[in-house]
């Protein structure tokens, strides 16, 4: 009985993730001519070398953070650096994989003490016309909650996944001027 209950959850997991919606392919990664200039620069007083990347979008006076479904904390939409990927196309990836969104990677801001690159990226999508808290695209929900759009102010380290990406996200909050590009 034990074992034909094992094999039911088995079955019932497997299930569940046959059924879940894979990720389209990611668009082509889109960079901005300024930052393709200035890419050997990217990272270059890192305190850490760069593993992952992710993408500031700011919209009115909010970014765009994404609620993991296991912490319920908010995040970069980031991740892992692929092989033979830039840092920037990793950003434009891994945003593109978990909200949606075709970003353009514009400017490198900085790099967290975890080696998490960090890049504003632009969004033309009329994202300021979607509510302060939306859903993720049915391909990110096994990862992502919901996708949040805050006032990086009023965050505090515990709201964060990762408690030292709060002065970075601010930082970059405030040198990231979307008009310039």
């Amino acid at each position: 009985m034990v074992i034909l209950f094992r094999l039911s959850a088995i079955f019932a997991v497997l299930t569940l993730f046959a059924c879940s919606q894979s990720s389209p392919n990611a668009p082509v990664c889109r960079v901005s001519d300024r930052l393709l200039s200035q890419q050997n620069q990217v990272g270059e007083n890192s305190p850490a070398p760069l593993i992952a990347a992710a993408c500031l979008v700011k919209t009115n006076n909010k970014v765009l953070l994404v609620e993991h479904r296991l912490s319920g904390k908010l995040d970069f939409p980031g991740g892992g650096v692929l092989e033979n990927e830039s840092v920037a196309c990793t950003a434009h990836r891994e945003t593109w994989e978990e909200t949606g969104f075709n970003v353009e990677v514009t400017q490198y801001l900085s790099t967290t003490s975890n080696g998490l690159a960090i890049f504003g990226c632009d969004l033309d999508a009329g994202i300021e016309t979607l509510p302060d808290a939306f859903d993720a695209p049915p391909w990110a929900k096994l990862e992502i909650k919901k996708l949040v759009k805050t006032d990086p102010f009023t965050l505090d380290h515990d709201a964060m996944r990762f408690a030292d990406d709060l002065i970075p996200l601010r930082d970059g909050y405030t040198q990231f001027d979307i008009t310039q590009h």
